[in-house]
C-alpha cells in the first residue's frame, strides 16, 4: 500500500514542480492584495485538480480507443517529460505572460501546476498503480501546492532565488530519471513478433 502510494506520490510531486513554479507566481502575484491572491491561488488549485483528473480519466478511453497501448504511452510519456526534463535543465522555464484577471486559470492552473509532465504522470500511474492511490496523490500534491503558494513570498525571503532555482535544477533531473525509466518500463512491454 505505502510503496503504491509513494510510487505515485513522488512522481507527481516532482512532475508539479512546485519549486520552479513558485518563483513565477511570487513575481505575478507581488502586487496583488491579499484578497485577490487567494483568488487566483483557489482558481489555480482547482483549474490543475479538474484538468489533471479528468485528462486521466479521459485521456485513458480515447488512448483505448486509438488503440494506444501502455507500453506506446510510457515511451511517448517519457520521452515528453524527459525533453520539459532537459529543456529546464540547459535553458531554463521561458518567461510566460499573465493576464491578471485569468492568472489563476492560465498559466497558473494550466499549465504551469497541470501541464504536459502532470498529464503524462499521472496517465501513466493510473495504469501502473491505479486510480485510487493517483487521486490521492494528486490531492495531496495540490494541497502541497496550495500552502507553499500561501506563503510563497516568505519562502522566497527565507531560501533566496539563488537556491530555490538550484533546487529546481535538482528535481528536473530527478524528472528526467523518471522519465527514462518509463520509457524503458515501456521498452520492456513491448511484445517482439
Amino acid at each position: 500500500m505505502w510503496e503504491n502510494f509513494l510510487s505515485s506520490f513522488i512522481p507527481l510531486f516532482v512532475a508539479f514542480d512546485i519549486v520552479g513554479v513558485l518563483p513565477f507566481f511570487a513575481k505575478v502575484s507581488l502586487n496583488m492584495d491579499e484578497k485577490k491572491r487567494r483568488l487566483v491561488l483557489r482558481e489555480s488549485i482547482v483549474t490543475a485538480f479538474l484538468v489533471a483528473v479528468g485528462f486521466m480519466l479521459v485521456g485513458r478511453k480515447i488512448m483505448a480507443y486509438l488503440g494506444i497501448s501502455i507500453e506506446d504511452f510510457f515511451v511517448a510519456g517519457g520521452a515528453i517529460l524527459f525533453v520539459i526534463a532537459a529543456k529546464d535543465l540547459v535553458t531554463g522555464k521561458p518567461g510566460l505572460e499573465a493576464q491578471e484577471d485569468l492568472f489563476g486559470v492560465v498559466p497558473l492552473g494550466v499549465p504551469l501546476l497541470a501541464g504536459p509532465a502532470v498529464f503524462a504522470t499521472s496517465l501513466i500511474l493510473f495504469n501502473s498503480v491505479g486510480f485510487y492511490y493517483v487521486f490521492v496523490s494528486l490531492v495531496l500534491n495540490l494541497l502541497i501546492c496550495g500552502i507553499v503558494f500561501r506563503f510563497a513570498h516568505p519562502i522566497l525571503r527565507l531560501i533566496g532565488r539563488r537556491w530555490l532555482e538550484a533546487i529546481s535544477k535538482v528535481f528536473a533531473l530527478i524528472l528526467a530519471s523518471i522519465a527514462v525509466m518509463f520509457i524503458r518500463r515501456g521498452l520492456q512491454g513491448f511484445q517482439i513478433p
